[in-house]
């Protein structure tokens, strides 16, 4: 994920903007709806050493910063893979092979802040905005990972963010699961999902049907229970983490709660008291068509 694309300045009349203003509470109030029904799973999810795959560099940060953290208090190894090389990024305007560099020690050091060492930080390298082309090559790389390092948890995704480099990092390990035979647990977590959630329709799609805007809200907060790890006293390291990633945030954005840009539903969810997890496959039925398959336009990490 890169957060460039939802940080943005408030510009009076800006269709982003209005949206934003009207949609981030209404997400917001579901989300807390259906973290209502959440099973918390926090006991467990501190014991269980860890390989998270993120897709992008601070994927690692917004989707399981708390987990990572909890862990690494209780002395629970946690390895972090970054799948793509996060060389297109907007806006910043570095040459991409000067903001690879610059992203690996973005990402080095907002590790640190979660406790996890340099060398347990592992970068694939993979070209950012094509991984849906490249899923059997990462989940090869993903496969000598998971059997070097024997997790007993893995942490990927959601099958549905709605990000193609997500839904293909998802597929990857769901891929490098069966090969291996693995029989830990995997869970996914949530980063591009609350930008659709519990509005969700496939890529490509528009349109505010009846049914869209109050049928299915209501099917999203029944159809799955969510797991949760609880976040309080967490979610102030986890802002200055993510203030390190300065190409993909302003300087005070993410480390601030008074910061004056728009910063949508991805970053509303960095004041929710639980971080959200869902079983392995839990959201596959929904409606989104696979990049892979369907020669969808991938865009770059924003």
């Amino acid at each position: 994920m890169n957060v460039a694309k939802v940080v943005r300045r408030v510009i009076p009349g800006d269709p982003e903007t209005v949206r934003d203003r009207v949609m981030v509470p209404a997400r917001s109030l579901w989300r807390r709806a259906w973290t209502r029904r959440g099973i918390d799973i926090t006991s467990s999810m501190t014991t269980r050493s860890c390989l998270v795959v993120a897709p992008h560099p601070d994927d690692e940060t917004l989707g399981c910063a708390v987990a990572i953290m909890r862990k690494r208090a209780a002395g629970t190894p946690v390895t972090v893979v970054i799948v793509s090389d996060g060389s297109r990024a907007e806006p910043v305007t570095l040459p991409p092979a000067e903001l690879i560099e610059v992203r690996k020690a973005e990402t080095r050091r907002a590790c640190t802040l979660l406790d996890v060492d340099e060398s347990d930080v592992r970068f694939l390298g993979f070209p950012d905005a094509e991984l849906s082309d490249r899923i059997d090559a990462i989940a090869a790389r993903l496969t000598e990972l998971i059997e070097t390092l024997a997790p007993e948890q893995i942490l990927a995704p959601t099958s549905c963010e709605g990000h193609p480099d997500h839904d293909a990092t998802n597929e990857a390990v769901r891929r490098a699961v069966a090969t291996t035979g693995y029989r830990g647990q995997v869970l996914e977590y949530t980063v591009w999902f609350w930008t659709h959630w519990p509005w969700t329709l496939g890529y490509g799609t528009a349109g505010w049907s009846a049914e869209r805007l109050f049928v299915q809200p209501v099917r999203r907060l029944r159809e799955r229970r969510p797991l949760l790890v609880d976040a309080r006293g967490f979610r102030a390291r986890q802002r200055r983490a993510l203030a390190e990633h300065a190409t993909q945030v302003g300087e005070d954005d993410a480390a601030s709660d008074a910061a004056t840009p728009v910063t949508g539903s991805l970053l509303a969810t960095l004041g929710s008291p639980y971080e959200v997890y869902v079983a392995a496959g839990a959201l596959r039925h929904l409606d989104f068509e696979r990049p892979w398959r369907a020669g969808h336009q991938v865009r770059g990490s924003r």
